[in-house]
């Protein structure tokens, strides 16, 4: 039996349509999520540098904090969002910064996984376990964090969004799981991350769904053809590393995203692709998420 183009175009346009409904389901559509593409990308630039980003101006979003943990050298941009000023309401972005230094790096290398002991929360399972190199990261960084960001909420603050890109994306979930243990009353907490590394094995993944970030929204962007997933989806299944959040796939090159049952992308073998084809790590919907070479 031979399908008819009518219909395969349908089925095309059905797969798009349900990855929308998904988004605004859960209070992300593309643009959305493409507004946090671009907050990441901008977090990898010093604040007096932002403006020369052409992402600024397309985001909506104002830098009002920046914040770096001297040991760690793991950084974060506050960002207070410019859409809902005649309101009076408003919302903050925390976009965590990705590698960026040799220290960065050696972070995301130290993938020991130890007891989950600095992690802001009381009850915490024994037998939660974590990467080593994003737990003291994020500890780091949040204590340079936390300040500022109580500085820039009051009550007409909304909602906080925590994002970021590859070892950002680790630092910007486990800060906020301090956050939730340190602001108890504060806003409507979510966490949509780029790239992101597996960082915690199966009891620490339970307890932050069900426990420190129960109703938050945990989303993960990433795609088929990220050679950093790729090439270390293995060692993390090895080591026993599970995901905390939904995975979405999102298109490399333009702001769309498809719908994705948990463990189903199917990354492709790519012996050598890491060190030709590192720069697909860093695209993600149609905005580059990097250090800047220049």
């Amino acid at each position: 039996m031979k399908t008819s183009p009518g219909l395969v175009f349908a089925a095309i346009c059905w797969i798009q349509l349900t990855a929308s409904a998904l988004s605004a389901f859960s209070g992300f559509d593309e643009s959305a999520l493409h507004r946090l593409a671009m907050a990441s990308s901008l977090s990898y630039l010093e604040m007096n540098r932002m403006a020369s980003s052409s992402y600024l101006k397309r985001s909506k979003l104002k830098p009002v904090a920046q914040v770096i943990d001297a040991e760690s050298q793991s950084g974060a941009t506050i960002f207070r969002a410019l859409d809902d000023v005649e309101s009076g309401k408003h919302k903050l972005v925390v976009a965590c910064r990705g590698s960026a230094t040799l220290t960065n790096f050696a972070t995301n290398l130290n993938f020991n996984l130890v007891p989950a002991t600095q992690l802001s929360q009381n009850s915490v399972p024994k037998n939660a376990m974590v990467h080593e190199g994003f737990s003291t990261a994020s500890l780091g960084l949040w204590r340079e964090l936390s300040k500022p960001l109580k500085e820039h909420l009051d009550a007409s603050t909304t909602e906080i969004i925590y994002t970021g890109h590859s070892l950002g994306a680790a630092t910007a979930l486990l800060c906020s799981t301090h956050f939730s243990a340190s602001f108890k009353e504060g806003p409507n907490l979510s966490i949509v991350t780029f790239g992101g590394p597996k960082l915690c094995n199966s009891a620490l993944a339970s307890y932050l769904r069900n426990d420190a970030l129960i109703g938050c929204q945990i989303i993960h962007l990433v795609h088929s053809q990220d050679p950093v997933l790729a090439n270390n989806k293995k060692l993390w299944d090895s080591l026993g590393y599970e995901s905390v959040g939904t995975e979405l796939e999102c298109d490399p090159h333009s702001p769309v995203v498809f719908t994705l049952v948990e463990g189903a992308i199917k990354y492709p073998p790519v012996f050598g692709k890491f060190a030709w084809n590192i720069v697909d790590h860093c695209n993600y919907m149609g905005v580059y998420l990097g250090p800047r070479l220049f």
